[in-house]
């Protein structure tokens, strides 16, 4: 269940879940949609149907949204639109007009919406009480924003707002890439992207390559900002820091997942709570160091 991705959301000093969550998730507890629906989300369980909502580990209470959504092709309404408009021209030898199309796209949906596959997804995400942030396995600022939404529905209340930063996120990786030397702790990795501020469709991306090497720095030196940044912390795990604060690509190393092999074996469950412990734990190492580093904003 580890993370690819961390989105993070600020939560008040003051705040903290309900001691049972379960209570406050089950009115917001994933349901199918009905024959008319195009889409519902809903809080499922981390341990498959039937399980509990939530899970907590070492404070940290980890959530899944689910969503079920039905799948519709705009190309399969349009041509069923089509057709419609094609034999009411037939018939009475006019163009349907606005407010006639817009019925028969009411009617058109009515009648393929109930057939349509439905496609199921889930996004995990997790509260950490020490921290005071939401960590969503996303890097969509609106998949990040539903998750919370949801939550907020739940609980009456969920006062998120994106993770913000003091220090100037750009400029600072800029210094780290110049000077070949993130901050202690952290080692560059093989990926950057850099962007001109004053045109940001004038950009340079570099996967797999060599950051110290100076093709890449001299962009940095002449101008250019980096807005994404792979580095690796502690030798025990991996990821791409960008300007908005996201981690991308996380990858949690052989280090980390030798600690797991005592749960070969295991049933799913052990599994997972072992898995949730250590990746909370080491994500929680890793934000006090970027806090210490970068300063979030309360």
């Amino acid at each position: 269940m580890w993370f690819k991705n961390a989105s993070l959301l600020r939560l008040p000093a003051d705040f903290s879940l309900p001691t049972e969550p379960d209570e406050a998730l089950t009115a917001q507890a994933l349901r199918s949609p009905g024959p008319l629906e195009l889409e519902t989300r809903g809080f499922i369980s981390p341990f498959g149907d039937g399980g509990a909502l939530s899970h907590s580990s070492g404070g940290a209470v980890l959530l899944h949204l689910g969503t079920e959504a039905r799948l519709l092709p705009s190309s399969v309404v349009r041509d069923a639109l089509d057709d419609k408009f094609a034999a009411h021209e037939a018939k009475t030898g006019r163009k349907p007009g606005k407010r006639l199309r817009a019925e028969m796209r009411d009617a058109v949906l009515g009648e393929l919406l109930p057939r349509a596959f439905i496609q199921r997804s889930r996004t995990p995400g997790y509260f950490d009480p020490v921290s005071k942030l939401l960590i969503v396995d996303s890097s969509s600022d609106k998949a990040c924003e539903t998750f919370a939404s949801v939550l907020r529905e739940a609980l009456g209340s969920f006062p998120s707002r994106p993770l913000a930063t003091e220090a100037s996120l750009p400029l600072l990786m800029t210094e780290w890439l110049i000077a070949g030397q993130p901050p202690e702790g952290f080692a560059l990795g093989d990926e950057c992207e850099l962007k001109d501020p004053s045109d940001n469709t004038s950009q340079i991306k570099c996967k797999r390559h060599d950051l110290s090497a100076d093709e890449v720095r001299e962009h940095a030196r002449v101008g250019k900002q980096v807005s994404q940044l792979s580095l690796v912390f502690d030798d025990r795990l991996s990821f791409v820091l960008d300007a908005k604060m996201k981690l991308r690509k996380l990858k949690f190393l052989d280090i980390v997942a030798d600690q797991l092999d005592a749960q070969d074996g295991a049933d799913q469950a052990t599994v997972l709570d072992a898995e949730f412990t250590l990746m909370s734990l080491e994500l929680r190492r890793l934000l006090e160091r970027l806090d210490a580093i970068l300063r979030f904003v309360d």
